[in-house]
């Protein structure tokens, strides 16, 4: 709770600096604030702020300590990759930072709640700044057309969640999931609780874009501005996910017959739908996009084996390796095409002569998220296919072999178009943008050659 209290008076500060036109004050408070949050985190006791009756709303515990970790070190990367466009844009870079901010303060409350009334809070500040975010470009069309699928479709899945949230109140009257976990199963078999699970899952597997529910997302990212995409990639997965494991595993792992045969299934078809979409895209935007629904259903591994030992530290790695990937893609990708968001992977052909450094960076991050060994990709997807191995999940198991080959396939073109190519038409801009490429991409390699050591790190965070 202090975290999140300091990160919104953080984003109103921010906010009110806009009066002040210097944007960059509003910048430099925001990377300083990040910091500063992320030490409140772990330095302080976050319960000091907890007013009376919210003690049991929202739990700091270690899980929660650890994706919150996560998201506030992301979303610093983030912002430092985000000041060029909003130098560039011309973005009012105050509105801009103090959504941003209110958006983590929504994805914070998403991996500490203990209450269906903090849930609903922290999707809803999440989603409602993510509307905004994403429309943050008004002279694109793209990005206009983003923020209202991105509004209809994230509307619709918040109706599924509240819907589900209502059908579990009717059938147990708690509103508090530790209560509604501590139920038998003899006093939860109803029609009434099956369809409250069922939507419940349905709405927080459409925010984590898993299949079937996924289809808004290639749209969305695709318009997007490079920087928001990049923030609801990687932060706003880490949310959800926080979310998905804290309802299904922490609380009803006991009551997995009610919903383990959605998930199973919702991670084959996010497998298969994710690598075969991707494989015939030809907008390198869209090719994340989908690849970004095949690694939710690597991510749904973790939340089927339900919790076996060290999972959440699985779990973590899996989201620490391809957060990272994904930010040292960028931070290059956004030094050769400062004036574009929109990347064709014709784009990218002869990048390595004008910029090599840039193209071994990009390089790392795709070997990364395809999982290729000596990087920190492999290992976590070796953590997510080790336990399902154990859990017996072979079918599972099989399907998500083969399409890490496919995903190979469409990982490995943007590399070859970078490195076997005589084209040679980018200026790429140097920037700060470019050390933090190269700091993430040695992050990618010491996960890969040295993963004991993160694992590591990742099971010191304190509660």
């Amino acid at each position: 709770m202090l975290t999140i209290t300091f990160l919104s008076l953080l984003g109103l500060i921010v906010l009110f600096l806009g009066f002040s036109g210097k944007p960059g004050l509003n910048l430099s408070l925001t990377v300083v604030g990040l910091l500063a949050g992320l030490a409140i985190l772990f330095g302080l006791d976050q319960n000091l702020l907890v007013p009376d009756g919210m003690d049991t709303q929202l739990s700091f515990d270690n899980i929660s300590m650890r994706f919150s970790g996560l998201m506030i070190f992301f979303t610093f990367g983030i912002v430092m990759l985000g000041k060029s466009y909003l130098h560039r844009e011309d973005i009012q870079s105050a509105e801009f930072l103090a959504v941003l901010l209110f958006s983590l303060v929504g994805a914070l409350m998403l991996s500490a709640f203990t209450h269906m009334l903090t849930l609903f809070v922290g999707l809803e500040t999440l989603g409602i700044s993510l509307y905004i975010l994403a429309g943050t470009d008004k002279k694109s069309p793209g990005s206009n057309e983003s923020a209202l699928k991105y509004l209809l479709m994230g509307a619709f899945a918040t109706c599924l969640v509240l819907f589900g949230m209502a059908m579990l109140y009717g059938a147990t009257g708690l509103l508090d999931f530790a209560g509604i976990a501590a139920l038998n199963s003899s006093q939860v078999d109803s029609d009434l609780f099956r369809i409250g699970i069922f939507f419940l899952l349905a709405g927080v597997l459409f925010k984590v874009a898993a299949a079937p529910f996924h289809f808004w997302s290639p749209d969305v990212y695709e318009g997007a501005p490079n920087v928001v995409m990049l923030y609801m990639s990687v932060v706003v997965k880490i949310a959800s996910f926080a979310a998905l494991y804290r309802i299904f595993v922490l609380y009803f792992q006991g009551l997995s017959h009610f919903w383990w045969e959605v998930m199973y299934y919702a991670a084959l078809a996010s497998l298969l739908a994710g690598n075969l979409l991707a494989l015939v895209q030809k907008s390198l935007k869209r090719q994340l996009a989908f690849s970004s629904i095949s690694h939710t259903g690597y991510l749904l591994f973790a939340v089927l084996v339900m919790a076996k030992s060290n999972q959440e530290t699985g779990i973590l790695f899996y989201l620490f390796g391809y957060g990272a990937a994904l930010i040292a893609a960028f931070s290059v990708l956004m030094s050769w095409f400062p004036t574009g968001d929109n990347i064709w992977l014709s784009d990218l052909k002869g990048a390595a002569k004008s910029d090599p450094a840039g193209a071994i960076v990009l390089t790392i991050a795709f070997l990364s998220m395809a999982g290729i060994p000596m990087t920190a990709g492999f290992f976590g997807k070796l953590y997510m296919f080790v336990p399902a191995m154990q859990d017996g999940l072979y079918h599972l198991l099989l399907v998500g072999i083969t399409s890490s080959l496919i995903g190979a396939a469409y990982y490995l073109r943007p590399v070859m178009n970078v490195w076997f190519s005589n084209s040679d038409s980018l200026a790429p801009e140097a920037g700060f943008s470019a050390w933090i490429g190269y700091f993430c991409a040695i992050l990618l390699l010491m996960g890969g050659l040295f993963p004991d050591l993160l694992t590591g790190l990742l099971a010191a965070i304190p509660s």
